[in-house]
């Protein structure tokens, strides 16, 4: 028990000590703080502090105005490419064999596993397969706005033939 008394005592005049000495270096910067503020003109001071409150209420306006983030992926791609197959297998995990095509956009919004946002929640994705028919393609332009990235689909084994297409 004494032991453990005296091993008290210590602690307690090292932590008044450790407290002291950072009063004491709290009061001398504070002083040279004060002498510095001295020599400085009043104007800086106040421009200083004008900037100071600018940059903080731009900020904050822009969290505050700040719009959601776009969920949309696209799925686009040459003719034949497999962006229908793809986008079955992420929707429900079917695989299907052979070509599926499609003439109208298929659209779905569904849970991807490695999406969730900052606090847990879970976001759900919304993925667009835009066919790859060279007269649907002005319909990539309807959904490119809300787009939050583009995944280009290409078969290898029809890529070399349809190079030209592919660069379009």
């Amino acid at each position: 028990m004494e032991g453990l008394e005296q091993w008290k005592k210590q602690a307690e005049q090292l932590s008044s000590r450790v407290l002291q000495q950072c009063k004491e270096q709290a009061e001398q910067l504070s002083s040279r703080a004060h002498e510095y503020l001295q020599q400085v003109p009043p104007v800086q001071i106040y421009v200083a502090v004008a900037m100071l409150l600018l940059t903080s209420l731009f900020l904050l306006s822009g969290r505050l105005f700040k719009r959601q983030k776009a969920n949309t992926i696209l799925l686009t791609g040459l003719s034949g490419s497999g962006k229908t197959v793809l986008f079955y297998q992420l929707q429900d995990g079917s695989s299907h064999q052979g070509t599926v095509t499609s003439m109208e956009p298929n659209e779905g919004t569904f849970v991807l596993h490695s999406e969730k946002s900052k606090n847990g929640k879970v976001k759900p994705v919304h993925l667009v397969d835009v066919p790859g028919h060279s007269h649907l393609r002005p319909k990539l332009d309807e959904f490119l706005p809300q787009t939050a990235g583009i995944v280009f689909v290409v078969d290898s084994l029809e890529f070399l033939p349809n190079c030209r297409s592919a660069s379009e």
